[in-house]
């Protein structure tokens, strides 16, 4: 039996702990830390506050977080505020985002603690129920002299975390009162609250196929199961219940559908969304547990497979061959946009692989409506997706502005990106410049490697893309942009969040349809893709020999279809006119041990290739991010060559810019 709270106290502040350990566990170890950071347990507490730019920025990060809490937290204190709790949203920094606080309040010393933008971390005001929630990522509850600082002896609380879609703590949810009742109906309702937070946040993931399942309480509600799918069949949310029965741990691990399940994924389709039906789905061990998809509405980060939007039978072995759904009501305009230029001859561009021809298909009809985010290694053609995708938007009536994140230093893409007035700074433009969001106004915005995007920039970013204003630098004035938002990249952008290197709620914004193009080496038709590039650079003049096809078949590109191109105008440059290209024509790096005369090494030294040539270097060095050595090895010359070359090349640059 834990003694009077005095003594424990009393003993704690002289230093002797032993009496302490009898208190929860969270609570115990919080004192530890309050005593170690020498907080005294005496005295007054001065709440910290954020400035109003702070509270501003940080209310836009976590906006995601607080549309899916609002509901829940309103109705968490209709069922608690009559009794006097006082409800709290708190972020992983103990910073309160949103406040429901009782009218019954006597202590006016603590009313400052309840309102946005108060800083209630325990380095701050010591124990609290949420700092505990959030160390022990359990339910913790705080009375009276439980609180290391006496100042909140007469409070008492209890909190709960909230997890995110991939079961991160991301926030609290926190109940308080000032009188001493440990009311378990209201805990009760403090978990539910957290957990449909949780099921709310997993709903509002882009592009998600969201199911819930019966977890033997024989009807569907707040405590049952909640998994989201990406397209590609991979669990990308699960809620806390899931994450138990499971036993999933979606931080750590990349989960399939047939890892889970033994039916295929059609069944979430034909039953649950084409029908409106539930479904059954078998574990691997035999147990059947019943399903249905969530009704989710629909929204700017999409779900595409209502109304026509996304064609299921796309998506499972059982509807291949089918007829593509056709396209209703609010996508009818877009349709005949498509069809009128289909009719003017826009070359649709050729991949070599049928996933990526039904994944533009596809991207097609979210084009116009959602943000596109393709992904795919460096030189697969993300670029060349996002020109076809904004000839067939209805922003193709303004202009594809693109600007690659990765290729201009940090410094510069701020006002590259947003623009910037007269006068901002050093060798600014007398008459200032509009940014590239301003110049996509009307038209389509492109994004390249936006995973090099500076997490600074990710702010702004996130603002414009929220507000749909943009502020130049220097300038107090916002102006109002609507622009279609392509993104690319070829980085893991979930490795990169959890790293902290790129926002989610960024993320989110973005990847309203994803895109993903497979590696050149993976794909069907190398040999076809290699015909076509061909063509188009020789002019239908040359063709390609099987022994060269084979080689190039063979080669694993990893420079991609950038790569291959360059190979092809290296030996479309190096080959006797009228003759087919053989291997003996290709980079060593893609034909090993070639043979070349003296007549094709004397052409390679004539002025008349020389433009092509200085190309071919700057794209080898571009395809291999920098790295001389591969880049001279794939040019089959010296790297000292290549370096003589290349200091030429800027030579002769500066030169004409001197005369300019």
């Amino acid at each position: 039996m834990l003694p009077s709270m005095s003594v424990v106290r009393r003993d704690f502040e002289r230093g002797e702990h032993d009496l302490a350990r009898l208190l929860d566990q969270p609570i115990f170890e919080s004192w530890q830390r309050c005593y170690a950071n020498n907080l005294q347990m005496a005295g007054h507490v001065d709440y910290g506050f954020l400035a109003p730019d702070q509270f501003k920025d940080i209310f836009l990060f976590q906006k995601p977080l607080l549309d899916c809490s609002r509901k829940h937290l309103d109705a968490l204190y209709q069922s608690l505020g009559g009794a006097g709790w006082s409800v709290l949203l708190t972020d992983n920094y103990c910073q309160v985002l949103d406040v429901r606080r009782s009218k019954n309040i006597a202590e006016p010393k603590i009313m400052d603690a309840f309102r946005q933008g108060a800083v209630l971390s325990e380095e701050l005001i010591g124990t609290s129920a949420m700092s505990c929630a959030l160390t022990s990522e359990t339910f913790v509850s705080v009375f009276g002299p439980e609180h290391y600082k006496e100042f909140h002896k007469s409070f008492n609380c209890a909190a709960v975390p909230v997890y995110d879609p991939l079961g991160v703590v991301c926030a609290t949810v926190d109940i308080t009162n000032e009188a001493p009742n440990r009311d378990a109906a209201a805990f009760y309702l403090l978990e539910a609250c957290a957990r449909s937070i949780q099921n709310e946040l997993i709903m509002s993931i882009p592009n998600a196929i969201v199911i819930e399942l019966q977890s033997g309480t024989g009807q569907f509600g707040a405590n049952n199961i909640v998994l989201a799918f990406s397209y590609e069949q991979m669990v990308i949310g699960a809620n806390i219940v899931a994450e138990r029965f499971f036993k999933l741990d979606l931080k750590r691990q990349s989960i399939h559908f047939e890892g889970l399940f033994d039916e295929s994924f059609s069944v979430l389709f034909d039953q649950g969304l084409l029908k409106n039906q539930s479904f059954n789905l078998n574990l691997s061990g035999g147990i059947s547990l019943q399903g249905r998809v969530l009704n989710v509405p629909r929204s700017e980060q999409g779900r595409l497979f209502q109304s026509g939007e996304l064609n299921p039978a796309e998506l499972s072995e059982e509807g291949k061959g089918l007829e593509e759904n056709s396209l209703e009501g609010k996508n009818s305009s877009l349709k005949k946009l498509k069809n009128d230029k289909t009719e003017t001859s826009i070359a649709k561009p050729y991949f070599g692989d049928q996933r990526i021809h039904a994944a533009i298909d596809n991207g097609l009809k979210a084009i116009g409506r959602l943000p596109v985010l393709i992904l795919g290694e460096s030189g697969v053609g993300k670029e060349v997706v996002a020109r076809y995708l904004h000839q067939f938007s209805p922003a193709s009536k303004g202009q594809l502005v693109s600007l690659n994140c990765a290729s201009i230093p940090e410094s510069l893409i701020e006002s590259e990106l947003f623009g910037y007035e007269a006068g901002t700074f050093t060798g600014a433009n007398r008459e200032g410049r509009a940014g590239k969001i301003q110049q996509a106004n009307g038209g389509t915005l492109f994004l390249d490697e936006i995973g090099d995007m500076p997490v600074a920039l990710q702010t702004r970013l996130l603002r414009v893309l929220e507000t749909r204003a943009v502020v130049r630098l220097g300038s107090a004035k916002s102006e109002t942009v609507q622009f279609q938002l392509i993104c690319a990249t070829h980085r893991n952008i979930s490795s990169a969040i959890e790293a902290g290197a790129f926002r989610r709620d960024l993320f989110y914004r973005i990847s309203g349809f994803e895109i993903t193009i497979p590696p050149l080496r993976e794909r069907n038709d190398i040999s076809g893709v290699s015909k076509l590039i061909l063509a188009d650079e020789s002019g239908g003049q040359r063709q390609l020999s099987d022994e060269t096809l084979h080689y190039i078949n063979r080669y694993s590109w990893p420079g991609n279809v950038r790569e291959l191109r360059n190979a092809l105008i290296y030996a479309d440059t190096l080959a006797e006119p009228g003759r087919p290209i053989e291997p003996g024509d290709l980079p060593d790096i893609v034909c090993p041990n070639r043979s070349v005369n003296n007549e094709t090494n004397s052409k390679f030294k004539t002025s008349k290739i020389k433009a092509t040539c200085d190309d071919m270097i700057l794209d080898a060095i571009e395809c291999f991010d920098g790295n001389l050595s591969q880049a001279a090895k794939y040019l089959g010359i010296a790297r000292s060559t290549l370096y003589r070359k290349l200091e030429k090349i800027q030579s002769e640059v500066l030169i004409k810019k001197g005369r300019s």
